[in-house]
């Protein structure tokens, strides 16, 4: 059973996606967190470097995008290549409405694009504002091959059209009724013009707000591919949610459901404990086996082995190693799409003598990835034994969004950030508001947590219950400890007598 889960507090946005109890997919989003891929920007061009054929655009973030050429200028007519040159595509100091199509990492920038889009199920609706000049006015997708369903879905969209808007039209659109076509697209169209409105005037750069843009991928992604229930936790989110489905997966409503028990969600789930998995470089086998993932600057290289392995040679051998390679391949697929890894992947699975048995993994790998909605491409094995593969990098891994260079080893490692030990914290709390009817609690911060925490209530930030907060004795370490719960009167005096 495939179970989609949503919750958003303290102005973060997270997802999960289970597959008979397993964690296949981790999204989140804060509030901070604005240049992910979708979000669109009215930006200033910064710096143009033609050595590179890039602009770099100030989009109001503390690092700046780029915008390289092919996503600058408008394409090429038909029949007539043309050299392109960033120089001429935009000027330093010029306003332009970019959107973001891949999310930045520790070591690079997000990358731009000037042909906006808003995505929807059935269509792609395409602004005049983030239109080229050159940009057919109406795609079909390729995988509708019907002529009279591409001329039917043509002939709908050009009417729609008004001066300067273009429509991507996708393969689920095939079977779509006229009528929910045209409710879509009038959400499209209209959310873009509010959106646009509201930004009007204003001096670049800034975001331009067109919905929650995480949460409608989500959904794209993750009712397409056949999940069985989404489960909501937040009320209001509950909502938009609906609202948002009545409109573009109509017949998916019964699927939805409010998450009212006390016990939250993902502690329900046990989210927690497989992201912590997730961030560790062995992965164990069910079959006693293991997968070793090791991550560099240039590529994943991931290294099968056996674990305890009780052959006794021969053919008992090749059936043991190809079982296990099995096993493996399967588990690859699911660590690649939950730790978000793309790029170059080198696996290393166990030797097999037989041909037949080295063809049967490529093709269970393949398999496993076809699930994944980012697109990978099993190579082949060299003839070293070592399968080459890609995964598109879409987004920063799991790792580079949880975690961050530990300060303690000046970088050879890493650590836990201190606002996912407060995320914590605060679903620690609230758990015990629920179950315990706790009014407050005293808990013991490190040292370097303790100072983040000051900063955090100069600023205001609110708890699920009264919190008192003491330094741990010992110095050094990230951690806390919740020393007690309950009556705010006990903790208080706890406290003092603590600071004794």
């Amino acid at each position: 059973m495939k179970r989609l889960g949503i919750s958003k507090a303290d102005g973060q946005l997270r997802v999960a996606l289970m597959n008979q109890r397993k964690l296949t997919e981790w999204r989140s989003q804060s509030e901070a967190s604005e240049a992910l891929s979708g979000a669109i920007f009215y930006g200033k061009v910064a710096n143009v470097v033609p050595g590179i054929q890039s602009a770099f655009v100030d989009i109001g973030r503390d690092e700046q995008a780029y915008l390289y050429v092919d996503e600058a200028a408008p394409p090429p007519s038909k029949g007539k290549p043309a050299k392109r040159s960033i120089s001429a595509c935009v000027r330093v100091g010029e306003s332009l409405l970019v959107q973001v199509i891949k999310e930045g990492t520790e070591t690079k920038a997000p990358r731009l694009t000037t042909r906006v889009s808003l995505q929807g199920r059935l269509l792609v609706y395409l602004p005049p504002e983030g239109r080229g000049t050159g940009d057919e006015p109406v795609s079909i997708s390729r995988k509708i091959r019907n002529e009279p369903k591409r001329d039917r879905l043509y002939a709908l969209m050009s009417s729609l059209l008004e001066q300067g808007e273009g429509a991507i039209v996708r393969t689920e659109a095939a079977e779509a009724e006229e009528e929910q076509l045209m409710r879509e697209w009038a959400f499209l169209r209209r959310r873009w013009r509010d959106a646009w409105q509201a930004v009007k005037g204003r001096k670049a750069p800034f975001r331009v707000s067109t919905g929650d843009a995480l949460i409608e991928e989500t959904l794209r992604d993750f009712l397409s591919a056949g999940v069985d229930e989404v489960v909501v936790e937040d009320a209001a989110l509950f909502r938009e949610i609906g609202e948002l489905m009545q409109v573009l997966f109509p017949e998916e409503l019964p699927k939805l459901r409010w998450h009212r028990e006390k016990e939250s969600l993902f502690d329900q789930w046990g989210v927690r404990e497989q992201l912590a998995a997730a961030l560790q470089r062995q992965v164990p086998l069910a079959g006693g086996g293991n997968i070793v993932i090791e991550r560099t600057e240039a590529l994943t290289v991931i290294d099968v082995n056996t674990g305890a392995f009780l052959g006794k040679g021969g053919q008992q051998r090749e059936q043991a190693v190809t079982a296990a390679n099995l096993e493996a391949a399967a588990e690859i697929a699911r660590q690649l799409r939950l730790r978000d890894i793309g790029g170059m992947i080198v696996i290393d699975f166990i030797n097999m003598r037989e041909e037949k048995n080295r063809e049967r993994v490529l093709k269970a790998l393949e398999n496993a990835l076809s699930d994944d909605p980012v697109p990978a491409s099993v190579l082949g094995m060299t003839s070293l034994g070592l399968v080459e593969m890609t995964r598109k990098r879409t987004r920063a891994s799991l790792s580079e969004r949880l975690t961050e260079p530990c300060s303690c080893c000046e970088g050879s490692g890493r650590a836990l950030k201190i606002e996912e030990h407060f995320q914590y914290l605060r679903e620690d709390l609230a758990a015990l508001a629920r179950v315990q009817d706790a009014e407050a609690a005293l808990v013991e911060l490190s040292d370097r947590l303790f100072a983040y925490w000051k900063r955090e209530q100069a600023g205001g930030s609110e708890w699920p219950l009264d919190l008192y907060v003491c330094k741990a004795e010992e110095p050094g370490g990230e951690r806390y400890r919740i020393l007690y719960a309950g009556s705010r009167k006990e903790a208080e005096r706890l406290q003092l007598s603590h600071a004794k």
